[in-house]
């Protein structure tokens, strides 16, 4: 784990310092159904980077006031960064083989269930016209 003397070391090598000649930083966040990436040139990510390491000693930051990061939809944009000590427990939890498997046996029961259901059902209706004639 990085301790926060070795975070404040990176920052200071990673502290923007864009003479006019290089691209201007830029990163551009798709929105979730898009399908796309966060797109950026490499000054965008440095700054994104630097945004990045200052969260994790603790400080939120906040893209308002970034002119290099935007959304594309105005509707879907992320406001910051925010640390959070208890991060990992949104993380999705991917199911064991077992579990797969017991998911896919208790899908397919319940479908073979319902079929047999439909089936029986048909059945008995046909057999119902067949004897009211």
């Amino acid at each position: 784990m990085a301790t926060e003397e070795e975070i404040a070391q990176v920052l200071t090598l990673l502290e923007p310092t864009f003479s006019d000649s290089e691209q201007p930083p830029a990163v551009v966040i798709q929105p979730p159904d898009s399908g796309e990436f966060i797109l950026g040139n490499r000054n965008g990510f440095v700054c994104l980077a630097t945004l990045c390491l200052k969260a994790a000693i603790g400080q939120i930051q906040s893209f308002e006031n970034e002119p290099w990061i935007v959304a594309v939809e105005h509707d879907w944009e992320i406001k910051g960064l925010m640390p959070d000590e208890n991060a990992q427990t949104y993380l999705p939890i991917k199911p064991t083989r077992f579990q797969k498997i017991r998911g896919s046996v208790i899908l397919y029961s319940i479908l073979f269930f319902i079929a047999f259901c439909i089936v029986v059902g048909f059945i008995t209706i046909v057999r119902w016209i067949v004897h009211s004639i």
